[in-house]
C-alpha cells in the first residue's frame, strides 16, 4: 500500500518534469498551465468531479474522447487528470477498486499520443 502510493507520487513528479521540458514552464501545480480553450477549462473540472466521484473508468472514456485531436491543450487536460488521479491515496484507489498497474496503463496509452516513447517510459517507470 505505501510501496504504491510512493510509486504514484513519483509518476506525479515525472509529469511534472515532463510538461516542464515541453512546455518550459515552473509547474507547481497544474493550474500554472493556462488552458487557452474555455471548454477544455470546463472539461478538467468535469473529469476531476468524476475521479472525486469515483467514476474513474467513465472519465478514462470522456477523456479519451474529448483529447481525440491530440492539441497542446488536450495534452494539458491529460496531464491535469491523470495529475489528479495520482494524488489521490490508497484508501481512494482501493475503495473503488483501482490498481496502480491499471492507472499506469491508461497513462502510457494516453501520452503515446503526444510523447516519444522513451519519455512515456519514464513517466510511467516502464522497465520494458
Amino acid at each position: 500500500m505505501f510501496e504504491q502510493d510512493y510509486i504514484m507520487r513519483q509518476i506525479k513528479e515525472c509529469l511534472d518534469a515532463a510538461m516542464k521540458l515541453l512546455f518550459h514552464v515552473n509547474v507547481e501545480s497544474p493550474a500554472m498551465l493556462v488552458l487557452k480553450d474555455q471548454q477544455k477549462q470546463a472539461l478538467c473540472l468535469k473529469l476531476t468531479d468524476m475521479i472525486d466521484d469515483g467514476k474513474i473508468p467513465e472519465a478514462i472514456s470522456e477523456l479519451d474522447t474529448a483529447t481525440s485531436e491530440k492539441t497542446r491543450d488536450d495534452l494539458i487536460v491529460g496531464y491535469r487528470f491523470y495529475t489528479h488521479l495520482c494524488q489521490k491515496g490508497d484508501d481512494f484507489l482501493e475503495l473503488h477498486s483501482l490498481r496502480y498497474s491499471e492507472i499506469e496503463a491508461e497513462m502510457k496509452r494516453f501520452f503515446s499520443g503526444y510523447l516519444s516513447s522513451d519519455v512515456v517510459d519514464l513517466m510511467t517507470h516502464s522497465k520494458e
